[in-house]
């Protein structure tokens, strides 16, 4: 085979290429992961088999914009199918199959989340307000195995406003627009008890030091005897605009 070579429309030179070499005609970039793992991802990436037709794959667009839609598009798994979509043009039958169960699962939560639509988040928004105003930076409010907290500053400009819901210390989803908006790693305790803060924020912190002996706010010993007595220390009372007591 012949390869000739332009500059422009002007012919510069030929070569002659063995017929099994491969010539690349299209470069595929590196996608940027936003995770520690990228030389693994991307090595999972290159090493897949070549894909199998599916019978499916006329409803992968679709699929795609569906999980789009239910705010999977940041899924590190989704993240990867699609570029291995947008690199073959198709996908096996149990990528497809593991991407429509991660859409199902988040229908499912999103049904949930709606039912609960009623439950108002207002008082933990009004949570936060008094530390920031006190100046830190990034308050955290834990409750047994729930733990609220705000974005950073390296967090997406979208999520500003939100508050993100930790459970055993994995990322469950967030508050945002007055609900809350589950992943699919979400338990179905997690709803009950975010149900039982908005309430009364206060009394889950107090319930939370009583019970484990540690302040709700700043995660510290409590050793102090009224500190012990009231559920939370004085530092964080001040700090959180919440009732200490009297000697």
């Amino acid at each position: 085979m012949i390869r000739k070579f332009y500059h422009y429309d002007q012919l510069v030179g030929t070569t002659e290429v063995p017929a099994n070499n491969v010539v690349l005609t299209k470069v595929v970039e590196k996608p940027k992961y936003r995770y520690s793992h990228v030389d693994a991802e991307w090595s999972k990436i290159t090493s897949d088999p070549t894909p199998i037709k599916s019978d499916t794959d006329v409803s992968l667009d679709t699929l795609f914009e569906d999980l789009k839609f239910n705010n999977q598009d940041n899924n590190s798994f989704v993240m990867k199918m699609a570029f291995v979509y947008g690199k073959n043009g198709s996908l096996t039958d149990p990528q497809i199959e593991v991407l429509k169960k991660i859409l199902r699962e988040a229908i499912s939560n999103q049904a949930r989340a709606k039912n609960q639509g009623s439950i108002s988040v207002d008082k933990i928004r009004e949570l936060f307000k008094t530390p920031l105003e006190n100046g830190l930076k990034y308050p955290k409010f834990t409750v047994g195995d729930i733990t609220l907290s705000l974005p950073t500053e390296n967090s997406a400009s979208y999520n500003k406003d939100a508050i993100y819901v930790r459970h055993e210390d994995v990322y469950v989803g967030k508050i945002m627009d007055g609900k809350f908006m589950p992943t699919n790693r979400c338990d179905a305790s997690v709803s009950d008890k975010l149900m039982a803060i908005a309430k009364d924020p206060r009394g889950e912190a107090v319930g939370h030091g009583h019970l484990h002996g540690n302040c709700s706010m700043c995660r510290k010993r409590l050793s102090d005897e009224r500190s012990m007595f009231v559920g939370y220390g004085q530092t964080c009372a001040k700090n959180w605009g919440m009732p200490w007591g009297e000697k």
